[in-house]
């Protein structure tokens, strides 16, 4: 097995596509690739052979992969997302709904859109130059409440925090939360870097809600699984 990939509960894997930049693959049957399966966050373009080798290694068919979820439009997350639509596998994409004219391609330099308030200097000042991936433009929408036919049915929980569109996907059955940027564990416990936040205003309720959630591990696109005093410590940081 590629010791970059790890399993989080039954039908669900943690694969490092990149740098501390996680994917997650998901078994739509929770056991194999029978039904299909589901990838969360991509990651970026340059990661997505390693992605591919790592399901083949799992002992999966990356052909089976039938659905991309990607949590938000950063190209770290979802720059991948157009070579799976390419592929034999024909993948159908999807993203929170706010997030979708990025993830289109419709908006070009999304993050210069942010309001004062939701962006730091830092932020409105990348958001010159900060670009979605290639632009996918049949991806669906997914909405807050949303349930999925995934790891015997998932939830999408809307997160607007990282970008307005964020979302994240609870699977209740194995007490999991795959975060995407609404949390990091990258150097510790934080809301992530402030010049990729570009819906500031939206972090504190996002994690007050992610907190009441029945979450045994928490699972970031950055950094290592969280799973000792999950919900004590996202609540702190939304305090």
């Amino acid at each position: 097995m590629d010791n970059r990939t790890e399993p989080l509960a039954a039908g669900i894997w943690r694969v490092e596509v990149g740098y501390a930049t996680n994917a997650y693959v998901l078994a739509n049957d929770g056991t194999g690739d029978g039904a299909g399966l589901t990838v969360v966050d991509p990651g970026p373009a340059a990661g997505a052979p390693r992605l591919v080798r790592s399901i083949r290694l799992l002992g999966l068919d990356p052909r089976r992969i039938g659905d991309v979820v990607l949590t938000h439009w950063h190209a770290h997350a979802g720059g991948g997302a157009a070579r799976f639509v390419r592929s034999n596998a024909n993948s159908r994409i999807f993203a929170g709904r706010a997030d979708l004219p990025a993830v289109r391609g419709e908006v070009t330099r999304p993050q210069r859109a942010a309001r004062r308030e939701d962006a730091s200097w830092s932020a409105r000042h990348l958001g010159r130059f900060l670009a979605p991936g290639e632009a996918v433009p049949s991806a669906g929408p997914l909405d807050d409440g949303q349930r999925l036919d995934v790891a015997a049915g998932s939830v999408v929980v809307a997160a607007p925090g990282h970008t307005p569109g964020s979302i994240a996907l609870h699977l209740p059955d194995a007490r999991v939360l795959l975060a995407g940027d609404a949390v990091w564990t990258l150097g510790g416990v934080w809301r992530g870097p402030a010049a990729l936040r570009s819906c500031r205003s939206g972090e504190a309720a996002t994690l007050r809600r992610i907190a009441a959630l029945d979450v045994a591990v928490l699972a970031p696109a950055h950094g290592p699984p969280l799973t000792r005093r999950v919900r004590e410590r996202v609540a702190a940081l939304g305090a």
